[in-house]
């Protein structure tokens, strides 16, 4: 099932999420220092695979 955009914001608040020409991108809106082993930047080729990448994220905490 294709995950919209008002999905991913409400699903997914800590991130800004944007729809590029290319595929998606999220960007924390708190950044994370780099060793805290989490990401600030999560893709996807589409909604849903950057869904499931931001789901990963949150399992890493």
């Amino acid at each position: 099932m294709r995950v919209t955009l008002e999905q991913l914001i409400r699903n997914y608040p800590a991130w800004r999420i944007q729809d590029l020409a290319q595929g998606w991108v999220a960007m924390r809106r708190t950044l994370v220092p780099r060793a805290s082993g989490l990401s600030n930047v999560r893709c996807g080729e589409t909604s849903t695979e950057l869904a499931a990448n931001l789901e990963a994220e949150t399992r890493l905490k």
